[in-house]
């Protein structure tokens, strides 16, 4: 079995409404050909009200190289891993070297040796910590991260994992580019971390990963991405994204929940991936849900925007500390991100 002990999330340190973002998306797409205003209308209807970044806004609309991007991204992610996993493992009543194995988990920068083995020193675990980066799986990685956690706990079990996600998109953002893929990416993109910690035994209260399933669509490379150019990664989302989770996410949901016996129906709490307003629109339509039903995605979403990977643990601590679950309530973790892939995770709460 595989236990989720806690959780934490933290924003990075500069925030801003998204009512302070409009002056420098004007002023950036001013005499570019451009609209500024229709970039300004996509930012007001994304439904996001807040995000954080690394540096303040002057910054982030300023035109970087990838290695002055890269070094902010290591700086950071060091920094803001090391916080959120500290509050994690304090949050299990745990000392760091009670962990086994740490599970790091970005797309937004690179950097070898990857940052768990910065935060195997700097949290001072112990020399045999087992180490597993996962770094081009973008917005499904969080949930993929859990569901490598559950497997590694499967076979010991008296074993204690820390996952970690940072996400630092806003470094990400290319100056030079007016492509709709980056106005978009603005929109609705913010940085932050999140983290867990998680046992093989059960604890009192604590909710298990009874099981989980990746599913990656046929011919769907170009749906979502990052491509590596001269000052940076570019984003890539494709305008057919919509379509394809119109496509293939009920059938594949359902198709989940019966391995387990389950249906939607049988499901208290989705928690899902919000990748943006119109995302959370197709999974409202699509399962036949209310959007109260989908409360904590679209709460993170308006808080924090979309910190990629970190996001699906973010809403996973907000239900864990919202005091709305009961004894038995079953939940649906689902995160989706480039491949295209499809991350599922089925948890459950003791009675």
């Amino acid at each position: 079995m595989a236990v989720v002990l806690s959780t934490a999330k933290t924003l990075a340190e500069y925030k801003y409404p998204q009512s302070a973002a409009e002056p420098w998306i004007s002023d950036w797409l001013s005499g570019t050909g451009r609209n500024p205003e229709t970039a300004v209308r996509m930012c007001r209807n994304a439904e996001v009200d807040l995000r954080s970044s690394v540096l303040p806004i002057e910054e982030v609309f300023r035109p970087k190289s990838l290695t002055e991007s890269n070094r902010l991204y290591e700086e950071n992610i060091i920094r803001l891993g090391a916080k959120v996993s500290r509050m994690a493992i304090e949050a299990a009543g745990l000392a760091p070297g009670d962990i086994d194995m740490i599970i790091s988990v970005s797309c937004t920068g690179f950097m070898i040796p990857s940052v768990d083995a910065y935060l195997i020193d700097e949290l001072g675990m112990g020399a045999a910590t087992k180490r597993l980066p996962i770094t081009e799986l973008g917005c499904a990685a969080g949930a993929a991260g859990l569901s490598r956690a559950r497997e590694y706990l499967l076979g010991f079990p008296d074993h204690r994992v820390l996952l970690v996600s940072v996400e630092l998109p806003t470094l990400t953002f290319q100056f030079d580019d007016l492509s709709l893929d980056n106005i978009v990416s603005l929109a609705i993109f913010g940085d932050g971390a999140a983290a867990a910690v998680l046992s093989g035994r059960p604890e009192n209260g604590r909710p298990e990963i009874v099981d989980s399933r990746t599913t990656t669509l046929p011919d769907s490379t170009g749906l979502m991405g990052f491509r590596l150019g001269e000052k940076g990664f570019q984003i890539i989302l494709s305008k057919n994204i919509p379509q394809a989770v119109k496509e293939r996410v009920r059938p594949t949901v359902e198709e989940f929940l019966a391995e387990n016996e389950l249906s939607l129906e049988g499901i208290d709490h989705l928690l899902l991936h919000p990748g943006g307003k119109r995302i959370l629109e197709v999974y409202r339509d699509e399962l036949g849900v209310t959007n109260e039903a989908l409360y904590f995605s679209r709460k993170v979403l308006s808080e924090c925007g979309n910190v990629s990977s970190s996001t699906i643990l973010m809403i996973l601590d907000e239900i864990l500390q919202s005091g709305q679950v009961r004894g038995g309530d079953t939940g649906l973790l689902l995160a989706m991100g480039p491949g295209f892939s499809i991350e599922q995770l089925l948890i459950c709460w003791p009675d």
